[in-house]
């Protein structure tokens, strides 16, 4: 969520006033995340953020749109998008695409319990199980075929022993699209800042611009990937046992895996690391312009995956919770 495309208070009000929301009081950037420009706006009638976006092709937002509000619509604790005077959702600034989504109250936590593990768990079924009755396709375009895409453009740029793990991986996980899992809808960056707790403890997710459809499992690993790391480790990487149960046990209180699933956990955890290592590789080796963007941490990331290589046969023991 960094600063792509500035935007003065006075253009956010000449936005708003397509809205029912009132006068702006308050308006600030915020400094976090990389692929929209995202800012705070506070008015008379209430707490938004206003995104515009920066990548996403404008075809591909009724999806992500439509997907918040039917996950909201389903009584699934999330950010909603607010419809403006004429009953649609997606409006234009600086000829860019652009929502304004209300705000939820709440925090993020940086060191997640084992309780908290277990509630994102829940939380993350609970959001398959309403996706499923959500229609509209969109497929996964940071799965397979874009690492392979990555692996070879990356080239360029990567160092040699870079290079030859990406390279080992992606030829390790050839299969990955046939391999005979439950698929559905995935929040697929769902992230320990991509939650917001509410005083009673209640996580609510935001940030569904990396959603599509894939395997379940595969989303479980790469919440799994950030909630359960073992924090007190570091700069090694590796997980919390303890953590990973909960949110797996979590998970299963609302969906039971399958044996399937059970059988390719550790895989799930690999290609999981691997998503994220080469966007922070990408990130890393050719950023892009912005006034506010965070590095990300791509040493760690591969630590990550070295790590899940390492314990792939250990993996088989957090499905036994």
């Amino acid at each position: 969520m960094s600063v792509f495309t500035p935007i003065s208070i006075d253009e956010a009000r000449a936005f708003l006033k397509h809205y029912e929301v009132g006068e702006i009081i308050d308006f600030q950037d915020i400094a976090a995340g990389v692929e929209n420009s995202n800012f705070f706006v506070t008015t008379t009638d209430g707490r938004f953020v206003l995104t515009i976006f920066e990548k996403i092709p404008r075809a591909d937002l009724d999806f992500y749109i439509g997907l918040m509000r039917h996950l909201h619509e389903a009584g699934i604790a999330c950010a909603a998008p607010v419809r403006n005077n004429q009953g649609g959702i997606i409006g234009a600034l600086k000829m860019k695409p652009a929502v304004l989504v209300e705000r939820l109250s709440g925090g993020d936590i940086a060191h997640p319990t084992e309780s908290d593990c277990y509630a994102v768990g829940a939380a993350l079924a609970q959001m398959h199980a309403a996706a499923g009755t959500f229609t509209l396709p969109m497929s996964n375009w940071r799965g397979l075929p874009w690492w392979q895409h990555e692996a070879h453009h990356l080239g360029a740029y990567a160092q040699p022993d870079e290079q030859a793990l990406v390279r080992s991986e992606v030829a390790y996980l050839h299969d990955f699209d046939r391999l005979k899992l439950p698929r559905g809808v995935i929040h697929a960056d769902l992230f320990r800042d991509n939650i917001l707790w509410t005083p009673d403890r209640v996580p609510q997710m935001i940030d569904f611009y990396f959603a599509c459809h894939d395997h379940l499992l595969w989303d479980v690993a790469i919440t799994v990937n950030d909630w359960c790391l073992d924090l007190q480790a570091y700069p090694q990487a590796q997980l919390d046992l303890a953590n990973t149960r909960a949110l797996l046990r979590g998970y299963a209180s609302v969906r039971a895996f399958t044996p399937e699933e059970h059988t390719q956990w550790p895989r799930m955890l690999r290609a999981a690391a691997l998503r994220s290592w080469l966007g922070r590789l990408g990130y890393h080796y050719y950023p892009r312009a912005s006034s506010l963007t965070h590095s990300k941490d791509h040493p760690f990331s591969e630590r990550l995956l070295r790590y899940h290589i390492a314990n792939a046969d250990a993996a088989h023991a957090h499905m036994r919770f």
